[in-house]
């Protein structure tokens, strides 16, 4: 006797097998491709935050500020702090982070005199709620900072500004990094 494929086997096969076989084989290769595609920009990537980075500490340092004279500090121990840089002429900007609404981040960049007065500052507030949240990167509300000397403590709601109406989470959040910075200036830096 033959061996004669029948329609059942033959069906069963190629309806429940070949077709999982395909889309293994297609998953293995997409994975593969991503895989590829992640090594090759995750150098681009990391090269373009550090220069956004970079930009927003010289957008807080005095102009003229030459970015290849900066002293580079990133490994900081005081929490909420991401880094920081100094000038020749020992000027600080420090980049502190604090979670806003949602836990989403509220990113700053203090600039610090070499007496330790806050000189400049920076809020992205953009990951905050629109028109509310992200109010506190306007600065209406961060300008009050400046000046603010490291010898007044910490800040806080009312020292040196209030609270943002209707965005308590960005506003403690904006607080917390200026704490997180001072702190870093005054244990760390100073």
């Amino acid at each position: 006797m033959e061996n004669v494929k029948t329609p059942e086997k033959e069906s069963a096969f190629s309806t429940l097998v070949f077709p999982v076989l395909i889309l293994v084989a297609i998953c293995l290769v997409c994975s593969a491709l991503l895989a590829l595609l992640n090594n090759v920009t995750a150098p681009v990537i990391e090269a373009n935050e550090k220069a956004a980075t970079l930009a927003s500490y010289l957008e807080v340092l005095p102009e003229g500020t030459d970015a290849a004279a900066l002293t580079d500090y990133t490994d900081l121990a005081t929490e909420g702090v991401d880094g920081a840089v100094e000038t020749p002429d020992g000027i600080i900007a420090v980049k502190a982070l604090a979670d806003g609404y949602s836990g989403e981040d509220v990113t700053l960049y203090v600039a610090f005199d070499d007496e330790g007065t806050i000189t400049t500052l920076s809020v992205d507030a953009s990951t905050q709620t629109p028109g509310i949240g992200s109010n506190v990167g306007n600065e209406s509300f961060y300008g009050g900072f400046v000046g603010w000397d490291n010898d007044d403590g910490s800040v806080s709601s009312g020292t040196p500004v209030d609270t943002y109406g209707g965005a308590t989470y960005s506003s403690t959040a904006v607080f917390t990094a200026v704490n997180a910075a001072i702190d870093c200036y005054n244990n760390e830096l100073s």
